[in-house]
Protein backbone atom coordinates (compact mmCIF):
# COMPACT_ATOMS: atom_id res chain seq x y z
CA UNK A 1 0.00 0.00 0.00
CA UNK A 2 3.00 2.52 0.63
CA UNK A 3 6.49 2.08 -0.24
CA UNK A 4 8.71 0.31 2.33
CA UNK A 5 11.34 3.16 1.46
CA UNK A 6 9.36 5.42 2.96
CA UNK A 7 10.53 3.57 6.72
CA UNK A 8 14.54 3.40 6.82
CA UNK A 9 13.60 1.29 10.05
CA UNK A 10 12.78 -1.79 7.77
CA UNK A 11 16.04 -1.55 5.73
CA UNK A 12 17.39 -2.55 9.41
CA UNK A 13 18.94 -6.13 9.01
CA UNK A 14 19.92 -8.67 11.78
CA UNK A 15 22.21 -11.70 11.06
CA UNK A 16 22.16 -10.62 7.46
CA UNK A 17 18.57 -10.78 7.15
CA UNK A 18 16.05 -8.05 6.45
CA UNK A 19 13.70 -7.45 8.99
CA UNK A 20 10.22 -8.11 8.97
CA UNK A 21 8.38 -5.52 11.39
CA UNK A 22 4.99 -6.73 12.83
CA UNK A 23 5.10 -4.94 16.29
CA UNK A 24 3.56 -1.37 15.57
CA UNK A 25 0.94 -1.95 18.34
CA UNK A 26 4.13 -1.45 20.56
CA UNK A 27 5.48 1.87 18.85
CA UNK A 28 6.00 2.11 14.95
CA UNK A 29 8.34 2.71 12.44
CA UNK A 30 8.96 6.34 11.36
CA UNK A 31 8.83 7.69 7.56
CA UNK A 32 11.14 9.65 6.22
CA UNK A 33 8.62 12.78 5.78
CA UNK A 34 8.29 12.43 10.28
CA UNK A 35 12.34 12.15 10.13
CA UNK A 36 12.49 15.19 8.32
CA UNK A 37 10.28 17.20 9.88
CA UNK A 38 12.24 16.45 13.34
CA UNK A 39 15.77 16.86 11.38
CA UNK A 40 14.23 20.35 9.97
CA UNK A 41 13.58 21.67 13.62
CA UNK A 42 16.89 20.89 15.02
CA UNK A 43 18.70 22.26 11.84
CA UNK A 44 17.01 25.34 11.19
CA UNK A 45 14.32 26.37 13.76
CA UNK A 46 15.38 25.42 17.11
CA UNK A 47 13.60 28.35 19.58
CA UNK A 48 11.09 27.47 22.27
CA UNK A 49 7.40 28.42 21.51
CA UNK A 50 4.76 30.94 22.35
CA UNK A 51 7.06 33.23 24.56
CA UNK A 52 10.62 34.24 21.80
CA UNK A 53 10.52 37.72 20.86
CA UNK A 54 12.84 36.57 17.49
CA UNK A 55 11.60 34.97 14.11
CA UNK A 56 13.36 31.27 14.94
CA UNK A 57 10.68 31.65 17.85
CA UNK A 58 8.04 32.55 15.75
CA UNK A 59 8.59 29.63 12.90
CA UNK A 60 8.45 26.75 15.78
CA UNK A 61 5.34 28.14 17.66
CA UNK A 62 3.88 28.50 13.59
CA UNK A 63 4.99 25.00 12.93
CA UNK A 64 4.06 23.39 16.52
CA UNK A 65 0.69 25.11 16.15
CA UNK A 66 0.19 23.52 12.52
CA UNK A 67 0.50 20.20 14.04
CA UNK A 68 -2.22 21.01 16.62
CA UNK A 69 -4.57 21.83 13.45
CA UNK A 70 -3.32 18.76 11.69
CA UNK A 71 -3.95 16.58 14.38
CA UNK A 72 -7.16 18.08 14.98
CA UNK A 73 -7.97 17.73 11.26
CA UNK A 74 -7.25 13.78 11.40
CA UNK A 75 -9.83 13.18 14.28
CA UNK A 76 -12.37 15.50 13.36
CA UNK A 77 -12.00 18.45 16.30
CA UNK A 78 -11.30 22.08 16.85
CA UNK A 79 -7.84 23.03 17.59
CA UNK A 80 -8.83 24.35 20.49
CA UNK A 81 -10.03 21.14 21.86
CA UNK A 82 -6.38 19.39 21.64
CA UNK A 83 -4.46 19.55 24.48
CA UNK A 84 -1.13 18.08 23.98
CA UNK A 85 0.47 15.52 26.39
CA UNK A 86 2.88 13.00 26.86
CA UNK A 87 0.91 10.20 25.67
CA UNK A 88 -2.39 8.08 26.03
CA UNK A 89 -1.51 7.20 29.15
CA UNK A 90 -1.01 10.92 30.62
CA UNK A 91 -4.38 12.10 28.76
CA UNK A 92 -6.75 9.38 30.78
CA UNK A 93 -4.95 10.92 33.87
CA UNK A 94 -6.10 13.67 33.23
CA UNK A 95 -8.74 13.32 32.73
CA UNK A 96 -9.26 11.34 35.80
CA UNK A 97 -7.83 14.46 37.77
CA UNK A 98 -10.03 16.70 35.98
CA UNK A 99 -13.20 15.00 37.09
CA UNK A 100 -12.70 15.13 40.63
CA UNK A 101 -13.49 11.52 41.55
CA UNK A 102 -13.77 10.19 44.68
CA UNK A 103 -13.50 6.52 46.42
CA UNK A 104 -17.65 6.28 45.98
CA UNK A 105 -17.14 7.06 42.35
CA UNK A 106 -17.64 4.21 39.76
CA UNK A 107 -16.09 3.76 36.11
CA UNK A 108 -17.73 1.11 33.73
CA UNK A 109 -14.96 -0.51 31.93
CA UNK A 110 -13.55 -3.84 30.44
CA UNK A 111 -11.04 -6.41 31.93
CA UNK A 112 -9.63 -6.00 28.71
CA UNK A 113 -8.31 -2.49 28.63
CA UNK A 114 -4.71 -1.56 28.80
CA UNK A 115 -3.17 -1.09 32.26
CA UNK A 116 -3.28 3.14 31.30
CA UNK A 117 -7.07 3.00 30.69
CA UNK A 118 -7.83 0.97 34.23
CA UNK A 119 -4.95 1.92 36.83
CA UNK A 120 -6.19 5.76 37.24
CA UNK A 121 -9.89 4.53 37.96
CA UNK A 122 -8.27 2.34 40.44
CA UNK A 123 -6.06 5.25 41.99
CA UNK A 124 -8.84 7.76 41.73
CA UNK A 125 -12.21 6.14 41.85
CA UNK A 126 -13.63 2.31 41.83
CA UNK A 127 -13.45 0.49 38.20
CA UNK A 128 -16.12 -1.52 37.29
CA UNK A 129 -14.89 -4.13 34.23
CA UNK A 130 -17.09 -5.93 32.18
CA UNK A 131 -16.09 -9.94 32.13
CA UNK A 132 -14.72 -11.37 28.73
CA UNK A 133 -16.39 -14.50 26.76
CA UNK A 134 -14.16 -17.21 26.22
CA UNK A 135 -12.64 -16.08 22.76
CA UNK A 136 -11.29 -12.94 25.33
CA UNK A 137 -13.62 -10.29 23.91
CA UNK A 138 -15.94 -7.65 26.52
CA UNK A 139 -19.51 -8.81 26.77
CA UNK A 140 -20.25 -5.32 26.08
CA UNK A 141 -23.56 -5.83 25.49
CA UNK A 142 -23.32 -5.70 30.08
CA UNK A 143 -22.51 -2.11 29.69
CA UNK A 144 -26.32 -0.92 30.28
CA UNK A 145 -26.35 -2.95 33.43
CA UNK A 146 -23.73 -2.23 34.92
CA UNK A 147 -24.31 1.71 34.65
CA UNK A 148 -25.79 3.14 38.13
CA UNK A 149 -26.04 6.37 39.86
CA UNK A 150 -22.54 6.33 40.84
CA UNK A 151 -21.11 6.16 37.30
CA UNK A 152 -19.35 9.06 36.59
CA UNK A 153 -17.58 7.75 33.50
CA UNK A 154 -17.61 5.05 30.49
CA UNK A 155 -13.69 4.38 29.54
CA UNK A 156 -12.73 1.71 26.60
CA UNK A 157 -10.09 1.04 24.19
CA UNK A 158 -11.58 1.86 20.82
CA UNK A 159 -9.66 -1.03 19.91
CA UNK A 160 -7.65 -3.16 21.98
CA UNK A 161 -4.22 -3.47 22.02
CA UNK A 162 -4.21 -7.25 22.74
CA UNK A 163 -6.63 -8.55 20.22
CA UNK A 164 -7.52 -5.82 17.60
CA UNK A 165 -10.81 -5.43 18.15
CA UNK A 166 -13.31 -2.96 17.80
CA UNK A 167 -15.51 -2.29 20.01
CA UNK A 168 -19.23 -1.36 19.32
CA UNK A 169 -18.27 2.70 20.49
CA UNK A 170 -21.16 3.96 18.75
CA UNK A 171 -23.54 1.32 20.86
CA UNK A 172 -21.06 2.44 23.91
CA UNK A 173 -21.69 5.97 23.72
CA UNK A 174 -24.97 6.20 22.97
CA UNK A 175 -26.37 4.04 25.82
CA UNK A 176 -23.51 6.16 28.55
CA UNK A 177 -25.22 9.20 27.06
CA UNK A 178 -28.50 8.04 28.02
CA UNK A 179 -27.77 7.49 31.18
CA UNK A 180 -26.05 10.98 31.27
CA UNK A 181 -22.53 9.13 31.86
CA UNK A 182 -19.80 10.42 29.59
CA UNK A 183 -17.37 8.20 27.56
CA UNK A 184 -13.42 7.94 27.33
CA UNK A 185 -12.33 6.57 24.10
CA UNK A 186 -8.71 4.82 24.54
CA UNK A 187 -7.37 5.48 20.90
CA UNK A 188 -3.91 4.26 21.21
CA UNK A 189 -4.59 1.80 18.63
CA UNK A 190 -7.16 2.69 16.92
CA UNK A 191 -6.40 6.35 15.54
CA UNK A 192 -3.90 5.93 12.96
CA UNK A 193 -5.81 2.13 11.41
CA UNK A 194 -9.59 3.84 11.31
CA UNK A 195 -11.25 6.98 9.91
CA UNK A 196 -12.39 8.93 13.41
CA UNK A 197 -14.71 12.06 13.72
CA UNK A 198 -15.19 12.34 17.19
CA UNK A 199 -18.24 15.07 16.78
CA UNK A 200 -20.12 12.71 14.85
CA UNK A 201 -19.28 9.95 17.24
CA UNK A 202 -20.60 12.44 20.27
CA UNK A 203 -17.61 11.25 22.50
CA UNK A 204 -16.12 13.21 25.15
CA UNK A 205 -12.88 12.13 25.68
CA UNK A 206 -10.22 10.64 23.11
CA UNK A 207 -7.32 9.62 23.95
CA UNK A 208 -3.80 8.48 22.00
CA UNK A 209 -0.21 8.71 21.19
CA UNK A 210 2.10 9.70 18.36
CA UNK A 211 4.29 7.11 18.77
CA UNK A 212 1.79 4.57 17.70
CA UNK A 213 0.57 6.62 14.65
CA UNK A 214 4.12 7.03 12.66
CA UNK A 215 5.23 9.31 15.14
CA UNK A 216 7.39 10.66 17.74
CA UNK A 217 7.79 9.37 21.27
CA UNK A 218 6.91 11.43 23.75
CA UNK A 219 3.86 13.68 23.00
CA UNK A 220 -0.07 12.61 22.46
CA UNK A 221 -3.24 14.13 22.30
CA UNK A 222 -6.11 14.61 24.58
CA UNK A 223 -9.45 15.40 22.51
CA UNK A 224 -12.21 16.74 24.79
CA UNK A 225 -15.25 18.93 24.22
CA UNK A 226 -14.33 22.50 25.10
CA UNK A 227 -17.37 22.62 27.71
CA UNK A 228 -15.05 19.81 29.77
CA UNK A 229 -12.06 21.64 29.30
CA UNK A 230 -13.77 24.71 30.48
CA UNK A 231 -15.27 23.14 33.44
CA UNK A 232 -11.82 21.10 34.56
CA UNK A 233 -9.08 22.28 37.47
CA UNK A 234 -6.14 23.33 36.71
CA UNK A 235 -3.66 19.96 36.08
CA UNK A 236 0.09 21.41 36.35
CA UNK A 237 1.17 25.06 36.71
CA UNK A 238 4.22 26.60 35.66
CA UNK A 239 5.58 28.66 32.59
CA UNK A 240 3.84 28.65 29.77
CA UNK A 241 -0.04 28.21 30.92
CA UNK A 242 -0.27 31.31 33.09
CA UNK A 243 -1.15 34.43 31.36
CA UNK A 244 -0.73 36.77 34.17
CA UNK A 245 1.16 36.10 37.34
CA UNK A 246 0.70 38.72 40.16
CA UNK A 247 1.59 39.10 44.38
CA UNK A 248 -2.15 38.14 45.05
CA UNK A 249 -3.33 35.84 41.94
CA UNK A 250 -3.02 34.64 38.75
CA UNK A 251 -4.46 33.63 35.67
CA UNK A 252 -4.01 30.83 33.67
CA UNK A 253 -3.81 31.38 29.85
CA UNK A 254 -7.19 29.78 27.46
CA UNK A 255 -8.15 26.29 27.01
CA UNK A 256 -6.04 24.53 25.34
CA UNK A 257 -2.77 26.06 26.49
CA UNK A 258 -3.45 26.07 30.51
CA UNK A 259 -3.24 22.55 30.57
CA UNK A 260 0.38 22.22 28.69
CA UNK A 261 2.34 23.70 31.45
CA UNK A 262 6.32 23.96 30.47
CA UNK A 263 8.59 23.76 27.71
CA UNK A 264 6.78 21.10 25.56
CA UNK A 265 8.12 17.99 23.38
CA UNK A 266 8.63 20.86 20.63
CA UNK A 267 10.79 18.52 17.88
CA UNK A 268 8.28 15.61 18.62
CA UNK A 269 5.06 17.26 18.49
CA UNK A 270 5.97 18.88 15.05
CA UNK A 271 7.10 15.19 14.01
CA UNK A 272 3.41 14.07 15.31
CA UNK A 273 1.57 16.87 13.13
CA UNK A 274 3.52 15.44 10.13
CA UNK A 275 2.61 11.98 11.10
CA UNK A 276 -1.33 13.02 10.79
CA UNK A 277 -0.46 14.91 7.74
CA UNK A 278 1.14 11.49 6.29
CA UNK A 279 -1.53 9.60 7.25
CA UNK A 280 -4.03 11.91 5.57
CA UNK A 281 -2.43 12.22 2.83
CA UNK A 282 -2.98 8.16 2.02
CA UNK A 283 -6.66 8.86 3.18
CA UNK A 284 -7.94 6.79 6.18
CA UNK A 285 -10.89 4.45 4.41
CA UNK A 286 -7.52 3.45 2.64
CA UNK A 287 -5.47 2.90 5.69
CA UNK A 288 -8.61 0.98 7.42
CA UNK A 289 -9.28 -1.57 4.40
CA UNK A 290 -5.55 -2.24 3.97
CA UNK A 291 -5.70 -3.12 7.77
CA UNK A 292 -8.45 -5.38 8.15
CA UNK A 293 -7.53 -7.25 4.80
CA UNK A 294 -4.29 -7.78 6.50
CA UNK A 295 -5.82 -9.16 10.08
CA UNK A 296 -7.48 -11.31 8.59
CA UNK A 297 -4.83 -13.13 6.33
CA UNK A 298 -2.54 -12.96 9.99
CA UNK A 299 -5.72 -14.80 11.59
CA UNK A 300 -6.63 -17.55 8.51
CA UNK A 301 -2.95 -18.24 8.58
CA UNK A 302 -2.16 -18.37 12.14
CA UNK A 303 -5.22 -20.68 12.84
CA UNK A 304 -4.47 -23.31 10.78
CA UNK A 305 -0.97 -23.96 12.55
CA UNK A 306 -0.95 -27.19 15.25
CA UNK A 307 -0.39 -25.80 18.92
CA UNK A 308 -1.62 -22.19 18.14
CA UNK A 309 -4.87 -20.69 20.41
CA UNK A 310 -5.66 -17.35 18.82
CA UNK A 311 -7.89 -14.71 20.48
CA UNK A 312 -10.51 -12.65 19.11
CA UNK A 313 -10.51 -14.68 16.05
CA UNK A 314 -14.02 -15.14 16.12
CA UNK A 315 -14.88 -11.17 15.40
CA UNK A 316 -15.00 -10.85 11.56
CA UNK A 317 -12.58 -9.16 9.60
CA UNK A 318 -14.86 -6.10 9.63
CA UNK A 319 -14.27 -5.66 13.25
CA UNK A 320 -10.65 -6.41 13.72
CA UNK A 321 -7.22 -4.33 12.45
CA UNK A 322 -4.40 -5.54 11.45
CA UNK A 323 -3.43 -7.21 14.67
CA UNK A 324 -3.14 -10.87 15.75
CA UNK A 325 -2.55 -12.40 19.25
CA UNK A 326 -1.87 -15.91 20.23
CA UNK A 327 -0.64 -18.35 22.14
CA UNK A 328 1.92 -21.43 20.86
CA UNK A 329 2.15 -24.79 22.80
CA UNK A 330 5.57 -25.66 22.46
CA UNK A 331 6.37 -27.65 25.74
CA UNK A 332 7.72 -25.67 28.19
CA UNK A 333 8.15 -22.48 25.68
CA UNK A 334 7.38 -19.67 27.38
CA UNK A 335 5.32 -16.99 25.16
CA UNK A 336 7.98 -14.15 25.27
CA UNK A 337 10.54 -16.96 24.30
CA UNK A 338 8.49 -17.77 21.43
CA UNK A 339 8.49 -14.22 20.43
CA UNK A 340 12.81 -13.79 21.17
CA UNK A 341 13.00 -17.22 18.70
CA UNK A 342 10.58 -14.92 16.18
CA UNK A 343 13.16 -11.99 16.45
CA UNK A 344 16.52 -14.48 16.71
CA UNK A 345 15.57 -17.24 14.18
CA UNK A 346 13.67 -15.35 11.67
CA UNK A 347 13.68 -11.49 11.76
CA UNK A 348 10.29 -11.33 12.75
CA UNK A 349 9.65 -8.39 15.00
CA UNK A 350 6.66 -9.17 17.39
CA UNK A 351 5.95 -8.44 21.01
CA UNK A 352 5.59 -11.46 23.30
CA UNK A 353 4.71 -10.88 26.91
CA UNK A 354 1.61 -9.14 29.04
CA UNK A 355 1.08 -6.36 26.89
CA UNK A 356 0.21 -4.18 29.91
CA UNK A 357 -2.92 -6.23 30.09
CA UNK A 358 -2.71 -8.09 32.92
CA UNK A 359 -6.32 -8.87 33.81
CA UNK A 360 -6.63 -10.09 30.62
CA UNK A 361 -4.18 -12.96 30.88
CA UNK A 362 -5.14 -14.00 34.16
CA UNK A 363 -8.96 -14.03 32.80
CA UNK A 364 -8.06 -16.26 29.95
CA UNK A 365 -5.88 -18.41 32.20
CA UNK A 366 -2.82 -17.93 29.79
CA UNK A 367 0.82 -16.65 31.31
CA UNK A 368 1.64 -14.53 28.45
CA UNK A 369 0.98 -14.36 24.43
CA UNK A 370 2.20 -13.49 21.14
CA UNK A 371 1.31 -10.33 19.37
CA UNK A 372 1.88 -9.18 15.58
CA UNK A 373 0.44 -6.47 14.75
CA UNK A 374 0.44 -4.58 11.38
CA UNK A 375 0.66 -0.96 9.57
CA UNK A 376 0.32 0.15 6.19
CA UNK A 377 3.58 -1.15 4.82
CA UNK A 378 3.18 -4.21 5.83
CA UNK A 379 2.34 -7.25 3.02
CA UNK A 380 0.90 -10.10 2.21
CA UNK A 381 4.75 -11.43 1.98
CA UNK A 382 4.85 -10.56 5.91
CA UNK A 383 1.69 -12.00 6.67
CA UNK A 384 3.59 -15.24 5.30
CA UNK A 385 6.84 -14.89 6.97
CA UNK A 386 5.10 -15.02 10.13
CA UNK A 387 3.30 -17.65 9.49
CA UNK A 388 6.15 -19.95 8.35
CA UNK A 389 8.19 -18.96 11.39
CA UNK A 390 5.56 -20.03 13.55
CA UNK A 391 4.63 -23.31 11.75
CA UNK A 392 8.84 -24.09 12.16
CA UNK A 393 8.78 -23.30 15.75
CA UNK A 394 5.71 -25.35 16.36
CA UNK A 395 7.27 -28.32 14.76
Amino acid sequence: MTPRNDFPLLERQVDGRRITYLDSASTTPKPRAVIDAVRRYYENHTANVHRGAHVLSEETTSRYEEARFSIAALVGAAPNEIVFVRNTTEAINLVAHGLGLSSEDEIVTTALEHHSNYLPWRLHARAVPLPLDEDGVPRYELLRERLTSRTKLAAVAHVSNVTGVVAPIERWIEESHARGVPVLLDASQSVSHLPVDVKALDVDFFAFSSHKMLGPSGVGALYAKADWLERFPLYQVGGGMVARHDDDRFEPREVPFRFEAGTPAIEATIGFGEAASYLRAIGMERVAEHSRRIGAEMVDSLRSIPGVRLFGASIPPERRIGLATFTLDVGDLAQRDVARLLSDGHQVIVSGGLHCAHLFHQRMTVAGTVRASSHVFNDSSDVARLAAAVREIAS
